[in-house]
Formats: C-alpha cells, sequence, structure tokens
C-alpha cells in the first residue's frame, strides 16, 4: 500500500485551528467548577490540546515565523504533559488555557488563514 502524502503545514494550522474552536466549544458558560466535575469534558479538551500539541510538532520553522503570536513551543509542552503524564495533570492549568490561550489562539489562526486568501 502506497504512503499518503505528506500534509501541508496550512493542513496542520488548520487541524490546529479546527481544534482550538472544538475547545472553544466545549468550553462555553462552562465555569471551572462544572469542568472539573465532568470528566467527559475533561477528556475532550484534553484529547483536543493533544491534537494541537500533534499538530504543532510538525509546524516548520517557516510557518513558525509566520505566525509569531502563536505560541508553538507552550502547545507543544502542554501536549508532552498530557500524553506522557496524564495521571499529573494540573486542570487548573488546562481550565486557565482554555479561558485565557484559545481565543488569541484561533485569532491569530483566522489571521493567518484570511490573510493568505487574500493573496
Amino acid at each position: 500500500m502506497a504512503k499518503p502524502a505528506p500534509k501541508s503545514q496550512d493542513a496542520y494550522l488548520h487541524d490546529m485551528l479546527e481544534a482550538g474552536r472544538l475547545i472553544q466549544g466545549y468550553m462555553a458558560g462552562v465555569t471551572f467548577d462544572e469542568f472539573w466535575n465532568n470528566s467527559e469534558k475533561r477528556d475532550a479538551v484534553a484529547l483536543r490540546i493533544s491534537v494541537l500539541g500533534e499538530s504543532a510538532l510538525r509546524i516548520d520553522k517557516a510557518a513558525e515565523a509566520a505566525l509569531p503570536a502563536v505560541p508553538f513551543k507552550s502547545i507543544r509542552g502542554m501536549r508532552n504533559r498530557i500524553a506522557h503524564d496524564y495521571g499529573a495533570v494540573d486542570f487548573k492549568i488546562v481550565w486557565s488555557v482554555t479561558q485565557h490561550e484559545i481565543t488569541p489562539l484561533i485569532a491569530a489562526l483566522e489571521a493567518y488563514f484570511k490573510g493568505r486568501s487574500t493573496r
């Protein structure tokens, strides 16, 4: 069986945008207590943060330079914590990320794609 063609940088960035939007949707109007007491929501958010990190691992230096507002290193680090140390994940930090980091991430990625479509 032939190996599938590698994904483009834009495809990985789009995966990050989709994961961010899903996290934003999962967390809309959700308090920390609701998040903490809902294991399915915590699992869903953790999975999507992992997807963000997996895609960020595949972003090259040129694409990273085009998106200086995106904290690729932090995204990769969060993914590593979730993927390799799940029992010790600090969901207060995850909560904070969902409340303070996801919206700017989405805005940066949307601006990037908007700029690409006008070229």
